[in-house]
């Protein structure tokens, strides 16, 4: 893989090339000016340079000029070290191969730039031998060498860093995205709930206010009618009235307060279900126990969750079961772990056909509150043997004491 050299971390590289380029021009070029050789070593320096200056760009259009340039590169330094001159002196042009070190490993895949690494480490000790003592070759080898690896493990050790770096902001991006796609999701999540709360508000009304509404329309007509005929039947019939208003009050403060039960908020789970519960055994007469293990304060949405099941099941009760009697268990003592059970003594059914039918949407809304909150839910019932509704909860956390 190519390395990534847009950041200007290269930069500084090229820097001390240059400044490298420039330490061995004013160290060599004097000992050339006035010889025959001058034109040839001025060319050489000014070419070296200009290639080093344009191999980037070149390079972005024709990738494989980047061989070519290290051919002409060693070229140059091999025709410096041959023009004749003091020898003490042809070392220092050894220094330029260092640029092609850092350029191999930014510009070619690790493997690659390796083996060219190798190469110009060979080439720079070899020099140094042919051109030296056995002794002082080595050494000055072997310190050129050693200039080559320092070079090459600098570079890759940046572009290491700039690769993480880059992985990083690739990262955050992705997290961004990630986070605002969750809220886009929470958005919708919220959308659905109020629209499930709507339409159990409308089955609610339906199912209670509208029909006691209808049945006050029908008594006053007939009291209209019966007024001038039968005085006592008319007053029958407006104290019937009466009692229907009554109950459609009753009815819509029940459906007030469990749209906005301040009581999860103000006094917790326990009391909302006291408050629950006793709404429903005035409104639809079925008797209700509350049996309690346990008096933790809930995180916040597992309180409300657990509060709109239970009024859910409740609400299931009091329409289809035909029960005279139910039971609400809420266990809190098992350790991180809640248990919440609705049963009644009614007809039962068959939970393999009821969500087909229609009016029994309440279960699909129960078990998506349930998964809400990381619950299970389980559901027994039969024909003629009443129903039982478990839910269970892990919690993530320990929870606070009321």
């Amino acid at each position: 893989m190519k390395k990534d050299n847009s950041s200007k971390l290269i930069w500084v590289f090229y820097l001390v090339y240059y400044l490298l380029y420039l330490a061995v021009l004013n160290r060599e070029l004097p000992n050339y000016l006035g010889t025959k050789d001058q034109a040839v070593v001025i060319s050489l320096f000014v070419v070296y340079p200009v290639l080093m200056a344009t191999e980037r760009l070149i390079s972005r259009v024709i990738p494989k000029f980047i061989y070519l340039y290290f051919i002409l590169q060693l070229g140059i330094i091999t025709w410096l070290v041959l023009i004749p001159n003091d020898p003490a002196d042809q070392d220092y042009f050894i220094n330029l191969v260092l640029p092609l070190c850092g350029q191999a490993i930014w510009n070619l895949n690790v493997k690659i730039g390796k083996y060219f690494v190798v190469a110009f480490s060979l080439f720079c000790f070899i020099t140094m031998i042919l051109y030296y003592p056995q002794s002082d070759g080595i050494s000055f080898g072997l310190t050129y060498v050693a200039g080559c690896i320092l070079v090459s493990v600098l570079s890759a050790a940046t572009i290491r860093s700039i690769n993480a770096r880059q992985k990083t902001q690739e990262l955050l991006e992705e997290l961004k995205i990630a986070n605002q796609k969750l809220k886009d999701y929470a958005l919708q999540i919220e959308g659905l709930a109020v629209a499930e709360e709507r339409n159990r508000l409308a089955r609610e009304l339906h199912d209670s206010v509208t029909q006691i509404i209808f049945s006050l329309t029908l008594s006053a007509q007939a009291a209209r009618i019966l007024i001038e005929r039968d005085l006592t039947r008319a007053k029958s019939e407006l104290d019937n009235m009466q009692e229907l208003a009554q109950s459609a009050l009753a009815e819509m403060r029940t459906l007030i307060q469990e749209l906005h039960p301040h009581s999860i908020t103000d006094g917790g789970l326990i009391p909302a279900l006291r408050q629950l519960i006793a709404k429903r055994q005035e409104n639809n007469g079925v008797a209700i126990d509350l049996r309690l293990q346990g008096n933790h304060r809930l995180p916040e949405n597992i309180e409300a969750e657990l509060y709109r099941i239970v009024q859910e099941a409740l609400s299931n009760v009091a329409k289809h079961s035909q029960a005279d009697h139910a039971i609400v268990s809420l266990n809190m003592e098992v350790e991180n772990r809640i248990v919440l059970e609705i049963e009644d003594s009614g007809i039962g059914f068959d939970p393999k056909t009821i969500k087909s039918l229609p009016g029994h949407l309440g279960l699909t809304s129960m078990e998506e509150r349930v998964r809400a909150i990381g619950g299970i839910l389980a559901l027994d019932s039969q024909p003629g043997k009443g129903t039982r509704l478990k839910v269970e909860i892990t919690l993530k956390q320990e929870v606070e004491n009321g």
